[in-house]
């Protein structure tokens, strides 16, 4: 292979890769890694410490510090890309001639700047974002988020049209790219890379029902709110909740229940287990964005995955899952796929359709587009 060399603008440090952005980022830098390309990483930093874990996979990673001024929200820029502005990254993306690709349109601030106009720069897209932020306005009840999230909203819409700059946008689905190429052209569907090469799903039957999320996330309150309101009266089963930083309401509302266990802030080890030994994957969504990287997670190491059609939208493996939309029929499936061993027939067949998720394969097109 030949010597290719790659900038890569993260939003956030894609270390530790424990939640669905950074672990589609740290993913893709493992893999391309591990392909030979030489990586030059510039991460935003805010929240989380510099990691030396990185330096393993690029040959230069540069820290920016993320400015989260409130002055940022009066810029028609949206917050989220207005504050991960940096003259420092600039200048170093203008040292050499490498292609750039920018994670996510947060970090897409100087995508149209005129000294990079003859530069190679692809965007991966995360997420269609304004409708992301307007389906997050319309889940909070608090005024405050509600406003921001609709005027940002409003911003993201405007500013995707920066888009246009880059040669290429890579797609997180199959919906995303119709999308974006029907709007900009140029758009290639790249799923997303994770943490697992071959389906390790175990044979028979598990002892518990599993949801796992970041259960500080409002959509995924209102997913473990339906679960226990909905279905767990109706169903014989332990379940176990697990995930980062549960909200005051989940935990007030499973301690009604004695067959719900609550796991807050598992590590990566501890999750792999829960997901490998639950009999059932229990994946409910209610806002069709992106692609969950729960979802692959589970299908590559899970048993059975029962969620609804959001989340399976687009995404090209619906037919690994059991997708349900009512309660009533998600109780029925449950309770069915509880006196059934998951098959050596069945890990067949979805290693044969998740052949295509594998993270050499994710990234494919894109070492190509580097030549």
């Amino acid at each position: 292979m030949q010597n290719k060399q790659l900038h890569i603008v993260s939003f956030n440090i894609p270390f530790p890769a424990n939640y669905g952005g950074v672990i589609d980022v740290f993913y893709r830098i493992k893999a391309l890694s591990t392909a030979g390309v030489k990586i030059h990483l510039h991460c935003f930093q805010y929240d989380r410490n510099e990691a030396d874990e990185l330096n393993g996979f690029c040959e230069t990673v540069n820290y920016y510090k993320r400015s989260r001024s409130y002055i940022h929200q009066f810029s028609q820029i949206p917050f989220i890309v207005k504050t991960r502005q940096s003259k420092d990254l600039l200048q170093n993306l203008l040292n050499d001639e490498y292609p750039i690709l920018f994670e996510g349109l947060h970090s897409c601030y100087w995508l149209d700047h005129p000294k990079l106009k003859n530069r190679k720069k692809i965007v991966r897209s995360h997420n269609i974002e304004h409708n992301y932020y307007r389906g997050l306005s319309l889940k909070t009840n608090n005024w405050k988020e509600k406003i921001y999230f609709k005027l940002e909203a409003i911003k993201l819409h405007k500013y995707e049209e920066k888009l246009k700059y880059a040669q290429y946008i890579a797609a997180i689905s199959k919906a995303d790219e119709e999308y974006l190429q029907g709007k900009y052209g140029n758009t290639f569907l790249m799923s997303p890379n994770h943490p697992s090469e071959v389906v390790e799903s175990k044979l028979g039957r598990g002892t518990y029902i599993l949801y796992h999320a970041d259960l500080s996330v409002q959509e995924n309150i209102e997913a473990s709110l339906f679960i226990l309101n909905e279905l767990i009266p109706h169903v014989n089963a332990k379940i176990v909740f697990a995930g980062k930083n549960p909200s005051t309401e989940i935990k007030n509302k499973i301690e009604g229940f004695e067959q719900v266990e609550l796991i807050s802030n598992p590590d990566h080890k501890l999750m792999q287990q829960l997901v490998g030994n639950a009999h059932i994957n229990l994946l409910p969504t209610f806002q069709a964005t992106g692609f969950k990287l729960k979802l692959l997670n589970a299908l590559f190491n899970g048993r059975f995955c029962v969620g609804t059609p959001q989340l399976v939208e687009g995404t090209g493996v619906k037919d690994a899952c059991v997708i349900v939309t009512e309660p009533a029929e998600f109780i029925q499936t449950i309770n069915t796929l509880l006196e059934q061993d998951y098959t050596l027939g069945m890990r067949a067949k979805r290693k044969a359709l998740l052949k295509t998720y594998s993270n050499s394969a994710v990234v494919f097109k894109l070492i190509e587009l580097l030549n």
